[in-house]
């Protein structure tokens, strides 16, 4: 059962939207948005199915949180993707830009849960009300 929660959440697309204020509507999407580690599996490995879209042509640079250089940038394009194989055990985010390369047009957060906590309460044997042992 837990491995089928585990995979309906890594099927879940996300999406953004650029802020209405923006000249143009970008839509970006990542697949899977969620990856479950454990002691067992302590990274996530996975290839990551980066989407975008815009309602206008332009030269947009896709990003993440692990290098400062673009992983990609399409000019003169309304839309793409791109595969990203990755290893990791934290959360990051992608994000698209324009010609400015400052301002983020939309951005998308992956998150990693981890199982393994050390709560100390998920530990404790659960008792009956009446066992007094």
């Amino acid at each position: 059962m837990r491995r089928l929660v585990v995979l309906l959440l890594l099927l879940i697309p996300a999406l953004a939207v650029a802020d209405a204020d923006e000249a143009s509507s970008m839509r970006l999407s990542v697949k899977p948005m969620l990856c479950i580690i454990d002691k067992r599996t302590p990274l996530c490995e996975l290839a990551f199915l980066v989407a975008w879209e815009s309602d206008h042509d332009g030269y947009y640079c896709l990003f993440n949180d692990f290098r400062e250089a673009p992983l990609r940038c399409w000019n003169d394009a309304r839309d793409g993707q791109l595969d990203d194989e990755r290893s990791v055990d934290q959360s990051f985010s992608y994000w698209m830009t324009g010609d400015d390369g400052d301002n983020r047009l939309a951005m998308v957060a992956v998150e990693v849960l981890r199982m393994d906590t050390d709560d100390r309460r998920r530990n404790r044997r659960t008792r009956h009300v009446w066992d007094i042992n």
